[in-house]
C-alpha cells in the first residue's frame, strides 16, 4: 500500500493520538482505571474532555448531537469494526472554544479494530469545495477550512462538527463518525508533559516571519539547526507551523515527524510517570463527541497497532489545480480523479 509521509494536521491529528495513546500506556501502568469510565455515561458533548469533572454546557444552538452508537465486533476491545475519526486543530489558546474558528489543520484517522491497523489522511486547509447546508446564507463553495467556521456562525443543525462531516462526505465520500478539536494551548502543554520531543530536522529552518507567540500580529525569526533536536512545546508546535521557508506540504511533512515523534515517546516506559500531567494538560482543552467507551476502545487497541501498521497518506500538490478566486484569494481545485486511489487506500476497502 503506497505511502506519502506528507501527512497528519497539526496539534489536533497530534491531540487525539496523544489522548488514545496516553489512556493506552496510563491503562497498562494502572490496570483497572478506565473501569469507571466505561461503566459511567458517555460525556455530555460538545465539552472540553474532562477525566476528573464536567465542564459547563455551552450554546445550545450550536451543540453537537449525541453521535449514533457504533456496533462493535468481538475481540475489537469493544470497539467496531471501523472508526474514522476527524483531527481537527485550530489556532486559539482558550479552554472553551467559544469563539468560531477556521480548523487550519484536517485530518482523518481510520481505526481498524479487527484487523489492529490504522490509517491516516491529511488535507490542505486551502482546498476549494462545494459546502453544504448553507445554500440559504449564500454560501456554496469555499475553502475546506471554513466548514467548521460556517457551520458555528450560521447554527447548522449540528454546529461546525456537522457540516465538516457532511462536507467530507460530500466531496470525498468518507463518512466521519467522530471528531477531536484540539487547540494550540493543549499542543504545547501535551508535549512538555511528556519532557519534550526528539526530532530529526533533515535540514535548516530559518522563517523570518513566523507569527509572534503573544498573538499581536507581529512576527519573530524561527531558527532550527539541521539534526536531531530536544523540543519542548512552544518549539514542535513552531516546527510544525513553519512554512514561509517552503510550502504547506513540507509543512504537513513537518507535522508528520512531530506525531511520531509523540507517538515514539508516549509508548516509551520512561514516560509514564509524566502520563497523569499529560492527561490532565490536554483533557481540559480538547473538544470531542467521542463517548467515554469509545475513548476507553482506543485506549485499549492503541497499544495493538504496531508503526508498521499504520500507512499515511496525504492530499498533496500533485493532486490540486492552482486557482485564483474573482475575490483573489489563492486556493486548490481538487483533482477528484488523483485522489479517489488514497481514499480508497486510506479506507482499507471500506
Amino acid at each position: 500500500m503506497r505511502r506519502t509521509f506528507l501527512s497528519l494536521g497539526l496539534g489536533l491529528a497530534i491531540g487525539c493520538l496523544i489522548l488514545a495513546t496516553a489512556l493506552c500506556v496510563f491503562s497498562l501502568a494502572s490496570p483497572g482505571w478506565l473501569r469507571g469510565l466505561i461503566i459511567g455515561e458517555p460525556l455530555p458533548l460538545p465539552v472540553p474532555i474532562s477525566l476528573t469533572s464536567p465542564a459547563p454546557m455551552e450554546n445550545p444552538k450550536r451543540a453537537t448531537p449525541t453521535p449514533i452508537p457504533l456496533p462493535t465486533v468481538e475481540g475489537g476491545c469493544g470497539g467496531p469494526e471501523q472508526m474514522t475519526i476527524a483531527l481537527l486543530g485550530v489556532d486559539d489558546r482558550s479552554a472553551d472554544y467559544s469563539q468560531p474558528t477556521r480548523t487550519d489543520a484536517i485530518s482523518l484517522i481510520s481505526v481498524r479494530f479487527a484487523d489492529k491497523t490504522a490509517s491516516m489522511l491529511s488535507f490542505p486547509r486551502d482546498l476549494y469545495v462545494p459546502l453544504p447546508n448553507l445554500e440559504n446564507v449564500g454560501i456554496s463553495q469555499e475553502r475546506l477550512n471554513t466548514a467548521w467556521l460556517y457551520g458555528e456562525v450560521y447554527e447548522v443543525p449540528g454546529g461546525g462538527a456537522a457540516e465538516l462531516k457532511d462536507t467530507i462526505a460530500l466531496n470525498f465520500g468518507i463518512r466521519v463518525d467522530r471528531f477531536v478539536l484540539v487547540n494550540f494551548g493543549a499542543f504545547e502543554a501535551s508535549v512538555d508533559a511528556l519532557g519534550g520531543i526528539d526530532v530529526d530536522v533533515p535540514k535548516q529552518i530559518y522563517d523570518s516571519a513566523y507569527p509572534a507567540d503573544d498573538g499581536s500580529g507581529g512576527t519573530i525569526v524561527f531558527q532550527l539547526d539541521p539534526g536531531l533536536q530536544h523540543m519542548d512545546g512552544v518549539t514542535a508546535l513552531r516546527y510544525a507551523r513553519t512554512r514561509h521557508q517552503d510550502d504547506d506540504y513540507h509543512r504537513i511533512q513537518r507535522q508528520q515527524q512531530v506525531l511520531l515523534a509523540i507517538r515514539d515517546k508516549l509508548l516509551s516506559p520512561r514516560v509514564i510517570p509524566q502520563l497523569p500531567a499529560l492527561i490532565s494538560a490536554l483533557g481540559a482543552l480538547a473538544r470531542t463527541d467521542l463517548s467515554a467507551q469509545e475513548i476507553a476502545a482506543l485506549a485499549c487497541v492503541g497499544p495493538q497497532i504496531d508503526r508498521s501498521a499504520i500507512t499515511v497518506h496525504a492530499i498533496d500538490g500533485t493532486m490540486v489545480i492552482p486557482w485564483t478566486t474573482p475575490t483573489g484569494g489563492s486556493v486548490s481545485i481538487p483533482n477528484r480523479d488523483a485522489i479517489a486511489p488514497i481514499v480508497t487506500e486510506f479506507l482499507g476497502g471500506r
